[in-house]
């Protein structure tokens, strides 16, 4: 019934011809509209105005708010992502019935937060992958189309986001290394722009997870499972093509 409702009220002249959900994005964009409104109003309101000091209070204040309905918005976004992807895949099949709960307070970089995901091919072979990217680590699974349906298998455990790095790409292929294994990966992406996505935002989560973790062993927090890191001298020269292998002592 509920949809039947929507569709008649779709076809409603008065509606012009706009979905629900464009009502109800309607608010949001209008609180975040505020800000430049009063801006420019502010602009244009002399400081010796009495109402100039009133105008400056609600800009603030309607700053303070469109920020605030933002951070809540990224939010919803991700745990609305966090659940797909906790349904879409059996976690404990990849994980050698390990269970696996996404959205989750992580230790290290607190609330768990997907950055992307998408198809991938190795670039030797052309098996198709299939990566998701998180920011406290990264799973690469092996994809294949089985009656119809798109079937998952782990094909590396999860990567630590600390341990990663990725190499500029040439046109759609980049190698992602893996410290922790002292494995470099060739990976293809569909397109040259879709590759030079994938390293930015491995290398932008990887450094942020590693500057958090290099804080925590500075401050004398145990980091668990990790007994010794690679110095960002060695990191910025594995980054430009040397080997991953020797890890420094821990800083």
């Amino acid at each position: 019934k509920l949809l039947q409702t929507l569709e008649r009220a779709e076809k409603d002249n008065r509606v012009r011809r706009l979905r629900l959900e464009s009502f109800l994005l309607a608010p949001v964009q209008r609180v975040m509209r505020y800000p430049l409104l009063l801006e420019a109003l502010l602009k244009f309101t002399p400081e010796d105005h009495p109402d100039h000091e009133d105008v400056a209070l609600a800009l603030s204040i309607s700053g303070s708010v469109a920020t605030e309905v933002d951070r809540k918005s990224e939010e919803l976004m991700n745990r609305h992502r966090l659940a797909e992807l906790q349904s879409t895949f059996d976690w404990s099949h990849l994980l050698g019935g390990v269970q696996l709960k996404l959205d989750t307070f992580t230790k290290l970089v607190g609330q768990r937060k997907f950055v992307r995901k998408g198809p991938l091919r190795k670039a030797t072979s052309g098996r198709h992958l299939y990566a998701i990217l998180f920011n406290d680590f990264m799973m690469i699974t092996m994809s294949d189309r089985r009656g119809g349906v798109w079937c998952y298998e782990a094909y590396r455990l999860p990567i630590q986001t600390y341990d990663l790095l990725a190499r500029e790409p040439v046109k759609d292929m980049f190698e992602l290394v893996n410290l922790k294994e002292n494995e470099i990966l060739q990976l293809r992406a569909d397109t040259a722009s879709e590759a030079a996505d994938w390293v930015r935002d491995i290398n932008r989560t990887a450094d942020y997870c590693y500057d958090v973790l290099c804080e925590a062993i500075r401050s004398g927090i145990q980091v668990s499972k990790v007994k010794s890191i690679h110095s960002p001298e060695a990191r910025q020269r594995i980054l430009m093509g040397g080997k991953p292998s020797t890890l420094s002592k821990r800083h």
